[in-house]
């Protein structure tokens, strides 16, 4: 197999069943391609990642360390770090990978991105040596729109603190990057093909297609993409690592990991709007039953100002007649 890499017309490569390849969204299978095989794998997505944005870094050489970071919240039991990496300068890159939507991993990417940021400089060293620190997130989707002026689903946003109203960049400490791989392949599957506006680097848009290739509905735009060597090296290794069976049965379990916990968060979501609809209901019920009280007030209030005109009449009456009484005698 290893022979026929860089032949992308070789059977091995043609023949692939897509179906029966992990699926590259879930994490672990992310962490066991990008941060335990070939770096130059890693390397070449970071490059495409960058060049997207046109940001003048080239990777040559990475660090993979450690990734793990510690759990703030119950939350967090599916947002371990994914890999964290330094770059040749010592900049610091932390990357994640995610299946639920990007509204739900705003607050946590930048709490991880801070964290890191700030554990980088030692005691004792000056703050002008800080190095940056890039934060990279693959989400699946929005779980609202971003930008409720837009339509369209932004596949590649790079964030950073910048002046509000001249939008000169203040710092390149801080650089995230979110990536909607559903957006991603949605617009792939529309278009029929990976030539998108908002993945301009074609090397980013080929990473992208084989990390979402399970929601890409022509497999061939897959295979038709497999002519540089590092596509066709992570392939092939992907390839191999499906047909692992220990690496197999942690990926099915990870997976089943996180169906089961989206199943707990959809029952919670439920619940959630049950409630919340429970309380609509109640507070309609409460609002009507007020409107009921204060026309039952106001219809109160009109019957007592009657019985008081009735009575001033009457009292009225009744000393016209006395007064005419009066006058007869």
């Amino acid at each position: 197999m290893d022979n026929a890499v860089n032949d992308p017309t070789e059977p091995w490569l043609l023949d692939i069943d897509f179906s029966e390849l992990m699926d590259l969204r879930i994490d672990y299978a992310f962490k066991l391609l990008f941060s335990k095989g070939d770096s130059r794998l890693l390397i070449s997505l970071l490059n495409a990642i960058f060049a997207n944005k046109k940001i003048p870094r080239i990777i040559k050489s990475i660090n993979i360390k450690n990734p793990f970071l510690d759990k703030d919240s119950n939350e967090d039991k599916l947002s371990i770090l994914d890999i964290r990496a330094d770059l040749e300068d010592g900049t610091t890159i932390l990357i994640e990978m995610h299946m639920y939507g990007l509204g739900e991993l705003k607050a946590k990417t930048i709490r991880s991105w801070a964290r890191a940021f700030g554990e980088e400089l030692e005691p004792g060293e000056n703050y002008l040596g800080q190095l940056p620190t890039i934060a990279i997130t693959f989400a699946n989707g929005q779980v609202e729109p971003l930008n409720p002026k837009s339509s369209e689903d932004k596949i590649h946003r790079l964030c950073m603190i910048m002046d509000y109203e001249d939008y000169t960049v203040f710092t390149d400490a801080m650089e995230l990057h979110y990536i909607d791989m559903k957006a991603f392949a949605k617009a792939v599957n529309e278009s029929g093909s990976i030539n998108i506006d908002d993945t301009k680097e074609v090397m980013f848009a080929k990473w992208l297609s084989i990390i979402t290739q399970k929601e890409i509905n022509d497999k061939n735009i897959i295979k038709n993409i497999c002519d540089e060597e590092e596509i066709q090296m992570a392939v092939s290794t992907l390839v191999r690592q499906s047909e692992d069976k220990i690496a197999r049965q942690a990926y099915q379990r990870r997976k089943d990991e996180i169906y089961f916990y989206n199943m707990e968060k959809l029952e919670f979501q439920s619940k959630l709007e049950q409630q919340r609809k429970r309380t609509e209901q109640e507070q309609k019920r409460t609002e009507k039953e007020r409107k009921r009280a204060e026309k039952e007030r106001k219809r109160a209030e009109q019957e007592q100002k009657r019985a008081e005109l009735a009575e001033a009449e009457i009292a009225k009456l009744r000393k016209e007649n006395e007064e005419l009484r009066a006058t007869q005698a």
